[in-house]
């Protein structure tokens, strides 16, 4: 292909793609910062301050969601390069340096969120079961082997005296 059949892309449509893409990036380092402060919050058993951070996540994924949004209308604008499907695709069409550069950076930025989804998942599995680990040993504690569960009509459940009294 040559330069003359390679597509042209407008600067403005460029600078708005390169303008999505640092606020992308800086969505990205926000939710990874929130991350950091979770798991330390996780890790020091602070459960009010996870739940702040919870918050503050939920706002940053919010923004995250706002942006596809923008992508999506790059995508479609009038001045955007007719061929390709991505941001990356329709930016290499050009053949052109500085637009390989934007689409080498779209490249860094979708890894950097790719990563950041599996850290969070990571740490949400991770929540997960310590909150499960600590009711289990509130079971274990209080006496209760299992489930608890309904018994029969009439009956009151026969009390635990705890494993500590049993211990005793």
């Amino acid at each position: 292909m040559t330069n003359s059949s390679a597509q042209t892309i407008s600067t403005a449509w460029r600078d708005r793609v390169n303008q999505y893409v640092d606020e992308l990036a800086q969505v990205a380092e926000t939710i990874d910062l929130i991350l950091d402060e979770t798991r330390i919050r996780t890790v020091g058993l602070r459960p009010n301050e996870v739940d702040a951070s919870t918050q503050q996540l939920v706002a940053a994924i919010t923004d995250l969601e706002s942006m596809v949004q923008r992508r999506e209308q790059l995508l479609r604008d009038d001045d955007a390069p007719a061929s390709g499907l991505s941001l990356t695709e329709k930016l290499l069409g050009s053949r052109r340096i500085e637009d390989a550069r934007l689409a080498r950076r779209c490249g860094e930025v979708a890894e950097m969120i790719a990563t950041t989804h599996q850290r969070a998942t990571a740490l949400f599995v991770c929540q997960y079961h310590l909150s499960e680990f600590q009711r289990d040993v509130l079971e274990r504690l209080a006496g209760a082997s299992g489930p608890q569960t309904y018994g029969r009509a009439g009956q009151k459940p026969k009390p635990s005296s705890g494993l500590f009294n049993e211990a005793a």
